[in-house]
Order: C-alpha cells, then structure tokens, then sequence
C-alpha cells in the first residue's frame, strides 16, 4: 500500500493540472510557503489515515492470522 500511495503521488507530479500535488507545485513557484506546508501535511495525514484503516481492516476481517 505504500508503494501505491508513492506512485499516486508521483504520477501527479508527473501529469496532472488540478489536484494536492499541482496546489504544492503552484505554491512553491509562487512562494506561498503556507499552502506548501499545509499541502505536505495534508498529503502525510491522508496517508496515515490509509495506514490506519489497513491496519484496522485487517485486524478485524483477518482474526485468525494473530492467534
């Protein structure tokens, strides 16, 4: 999952006109550092929110893999 969480990232870094990663791209050429950050740690918490519920799902629908 971290792998595709990387590779969503970088493919809109790659080829994308709207989205988080084109707000931080636009903010950085504008020097507006406080949509940058607010951009990066919007990214980060998404992607902890993702490693959360995985690890939630699969406690809960793998019971038998912790026994």
């Amino acid at each position: 999952m971290v792998w595709a969480w990387t590779y969503l990232v970088v493919g809109e870094l790659v080829a994308v006109n709207v989205g988080l990663v084109y707000r931080i791209i636009m903010a950085q050429r504008f020097l507006e550092t406080d949509t940058n950050i607010l951009g990066i740690l919007v990214i980060g918490l998404l992607g902890l929110i993702t490693d959360y519920a995985f690890k939630f799902s699969y406690r809960l629908f793998i019971l038998w893999m912790g026994k």
